[in-house]
Order: structure tokens, then sequence, then C-alpha cells
């Protein structure tokens, strides 16, 4: 797998001003997703990538084909313990979602949403761990 690097918009409220992610090649300058985007917006596992390359750096040039999946982006209130997450987690765990898990000063998780999942039931989930202030 290689590396691909993608900018983000300068002014976002996280800061930062590239991400990457791992993807496959499939031919020269396309390549598949292999991991959920914490900070890039519109873009999905599985997702197809045009690139170029510019010294020795795969960069993003433009989104190919749509796996059909959906990111979401949850970072965890202070202070709610891991007993309480998993208890919001695991209806989402049965609708096939997955995620990632990275710590940026606070914890945020990447959350795969499968095209065969229920998408109204899973952002109703995610709503009501919102609302609960989870």
């Amino acid at each position: 797998m290689e590396r691909i690097f993608f900018q983000l918009e300068t002014d976002a409220w996280h800061g930062y001003s590239v991400e990457s992610m791992w993807a496959t090649q499939l031919s020269e300058n396309l390549y598949r997703i292999e991991n959920s985007p914490f900070f890039v917006k519109g873009l999905s596992f599985e997702d197809i990538v045009e690139t170029k390359a510019i010294d020795d750096v795969i960069s993003f040039v433009k989104t190919v084909t749509i796996s059909g999946r959906s990111t979401y982006r949850i970072i965890p209130t202070n202070g709610v313990d891991d007993a309480i997450f998993q208890s919001y987690w695991e209806p989402l765990e049965k609708e096939g979602c997955s995620y990632e898990q990275g710590n940026f000063g606070y914890d945020m998780y990447s959350v795969d949403v499968p095209k065969t999942a229920n998408i109204q039931h899973v952002f109703a989930l995610l709503e009501n761990g919102e609302t609960n202030n989870v």
C-alpha cells in the first residue's frame, strides 16, 4: 500500500493542513482508499481516487468512483467512560459500522458506514449519542 496525501482547508477547526491515508494502487494514477478519513470531507473507505506524484509524494487530485460508503466522525464528550461509549457503539456495530480511533489531543473516531447499512437508522443512532451528550 501507498500513502496518499490530501490537502485540507487552511482555516478548518482542527488546525491540520494535510491528512494521509493508505491506498492500494490500481493503475498508474488510480488508487483505492483503504482506511477512513479523520479530516478529509467527501471521501470514504474504498473510494477510488486519481493522484499525481510530485517528488515521490503521491497527492490527491480528485475522486473518480465513490464506494457508496459513508464516513462520520465521533468526538466523545470529556468524561464519557468506555462502558457508556460502548453502549452507544454496539447498535452502530450491529449495522455493520466499524471505526478507526485517533488521538489528536482528544479522542476521535472515524466511522465507516457500509453501503448495506440503513443510513437513516445509523444517523438516528449518532444523533441520539449527540443528544445525550455522549
